[in-house]
């Protein structure tokens, strides 16, 4: 009995107010940037790609919060999985890179930037852009797949 109240609730529930959703969408595109930010210069200062990538989908879900479950169904499952698949395909293609070079394997080929700057890291700046990549489309694609089951409700016994 209450699971079906429950159940219901998250139902009526569909988007917040007017002035919460005012402030997600003036704020979405700056946590955004900020998120590429943190994904872009994440071998100079702390962060990288995973923390860029869980600020981009901390973007996403306030988007969620905001306007409620419909919004979010604009992201395909199938893309999100693809998404993920081509990330951890960019990774290791990056990888091997250094094994067709004949050294070992993540071998940093890319040389250049002084100290500080962005090309810097070599690789790194690359291998950041494919894990922010694969961590924002994979934790997507596991939280979608939650709101689904939430929205659906757990099947009566």
């Amino acid at each position: 009995m209450q699971q079906q109240s429950h159940r219901k609730q998250v139902e009526t529930r569909v988007e917040m107010t007017v002035m919460v959703r005012i402030i997600i969408r003036s704020l979405l595109p700056l946590i955004l940037v900020f998120g590429a930010y943190i994904i872009t210069y994440g071998h100079l200062t702390p962060g990288g790609g995973f923390q860029g990538g869980m600020i981009i989908v901390g973007a996403v879900m306030s988007f969620y919060l905001a306007y409620g479950y419909n919004i979010t169904r604009r992201f395909e499952e199938d893309d999100l999985d693809l998404a993920e698949h081509i990330g951890a395909l960019m990774y290791l293609l990056i990888g091997l890179v250094g094994l067709f070079a004949g050294l070992s394997f993540l071998t940093n080929i890319v040389r250049g930037g002084a100290p500080g700057s962005l090309l810097s890291g070599g690789i790194i700046f690359l291998l950041n852009f494919v894990v922010g990549f694969k961590v924002a489309a994979g934790t997507l694609l596991v939280l979608l797949i939650l709101l689904e089951v939430l929205q659906k409700g757990t099947p009566e016994k």
